[in-house]
């Protein structure tokens, strides 16, 4: 299952300085087990926008549960399944 992964930085930019380096690495681990597929940062400077291939929604839920912003609560995440666009679905079926 693809899932689209909006993350948004919720507190104090220099208690989350702190956790960077750890993020940082357990990020590039997520991208090297093929957890994580594609990472951006968001040009608003807020955060990041994250595409991940899981089992189920709540098993990404799960995997991105352990980073350390978001288990020190300075991370939102906002999770939105996604699927083949409708339009080409039907189109292949016609």
């Amino acid at each position: 299952m693809k899932i689209f992964v909006v993350a948004t930085r919720s507190g104090d930019p220099d208690e989350i300085a702190k956790f960077l380096e750890p993020e940082a690495k357990m990020a590039l681990q997520m991208v090297a087990d093929e957890f994580v597929r594609e990472i951006y940062s968001r040009k608003d400077g807020k955060g990041a926008v994250v595409v991940v291939e899981a089992e189920s929604l709540e098993a990404a839920q799960a995997e991105l549960g352990k980073l350390p912003l978001v288990a020190a609560k300075l991370l939102d995440l906002e999770f939105y399944p996604v699927g083949a666009y409708r339009a080409i679905t039907a189109m292949a079926n016609a």
